[in-house]
């Protein structure tokens, strides 16, 4: 339903799209900055072609800027992007800019085409249709596994210490394997679960089977994911203290498309790890940037502190660093920058092997 419009000039266009979970709205504004109209369509394959129907109307679209293309716009990101259209991702409106224009569908989908026109919006989105978007899906069930394992874990080793103390001290062992196995063996009598001891053990053998199922689930996905990762990066596994799952992290930062980066600097600001100066007054030093994908910088912090304990070539490079007059906190932040560019020349190798 079309909310304003106005008489159309025929020409280059842009359209800006808020997206939601059931319903995207757009703008279409001309090359001078002039709304044309905007419109709300539904998360459909009918609705992403009728957004793009419309928006031709009004001219030659040039580019289509889209909010949240990793969620909400994913679908149409990936419908927008096979019709051959130009599509950058738009970040959401700041807080101070929504208290001073107020905020609904219809402005949000306005700003997002103002920004494309002004070159706000230059980020290509990332490629969610091969073995890459793949190995996103993976890992993150996998780290949603691993998570309820531990919790699950966590409050095993809990009901054990709370345990009466009899049943406790026949439980109690710090080897995981131990107590599962122990917990598993001992007898239940859930006609007596009135009584604490027995309803402890109860909901302790729940808990191993909780635990358990967790560990097949959590096998059964790094085989999918050992195979996938193999094929798909095996230049970046070849690389010192680089397992198959991070290097499945750095390939969800980069995905498929690494090419929306401009250089292998692009990619360590990405991953928290280009240095920024941090100097005052007499001191003169760097730091890492603390911003970007967070997964991707603790998966160059484990290489890093892998390469530390086991790669002689490194621990050569940390001491000639330390003879240098630098600290070891230095030394790492230049280690970690360097891995980042190993990184990126590895998934460039990978991902564009031609």
């Amino acid at each position: 339903m079309v909310a304003s419009q106005i008489a159309p000039e025929q020409g280059a266009v842009v359209v800006g799209v808020d997206t939601h979970k059931h319903v995207h709205h757009a703008a279409v504004l001309a090359v001078t900055g002039q709304l044309l109209a905007d419109a709300a369509f539904p998360t459909s394959t009918a609705g992403y072609q009728a957004l793009i129907v419309w928006a031709a109307g009004f001219g030659t679209v040039i580019r289509v800027g889209v909010e949240l293309t990793g969620s909400y716009g994913a679908g149409l990101t990936r419908h927008l992007t096979a019709a051959g259209l130009a599509v950058v991702e738009v970040n959401t409106t700041d807080k101070a800019t929504r208290a001073r224009r107020g905020k609904d569908d219809r402005i949000d989908a306005i700003a997002a085409a103002q920004k494309v026109l002004a070159s706000m919006a230059t980020a290509t989105p990332k490629d969610t249709t091969g073995p890459v978007e793949s190995i996103r899906m993976l890992l993150l069930t996998r780290n949603s596994a691993i998570r309820d394992r531990t919790a699950a874990i966590n409050q095993l080793r809990n009901l054990v210490i709370t345990a009466p103390a009899a049943l406790r001290a026949r439980l109690e062992t710090p080897r995981r394997a131990a107590l599962l196995n122990a917990v598993e063996a001992h007898p239940v009598n859930r006609a007596r679960l009135a009584d604490p001891a027995e309803a402890t053990v109860f909901a302790l053998q729940q808990l191993v089977r909780r635990i358990r199922d967790l560990d097949t689930e959590i096998r059964d996905l790094d085989k999918a994911m050992t195979e996938l990762v193999t094929d798909t990066a095996p230049t970046l596994l070849s690389q010192p203290q680089i397992g198959v799952q991070t290097a499945a992290q750095l390939l969800v930062t980069a995905a498929a498309n690494i090419d929306r980066f401009g250089s292998e600097a692009q990619f360590a600001h990405l991953t928290g790890t280009a240095p920024i100066p941090v100097s005052s007054g007499k001191t003169t030093r760097m730091r890492l940037h603390r911003g970007g994908d967070r997964q991707a910088n603790r998966a160059i912090h484990l290489i890093a502190i892998g390469r530390l304990k086991n790669h002689p070539p490194t621990k050569a490079y940390v001491a000639k660093k330390l003879a240098e007059g630098k600290s070891k906190k230095d030394a790492i932040r230049s280690l970690k920058r360097y891995i980042a560019r190993g990184c990126y020349q590895a998934l460039k190798t990978d991902l564009n092997p031609t």
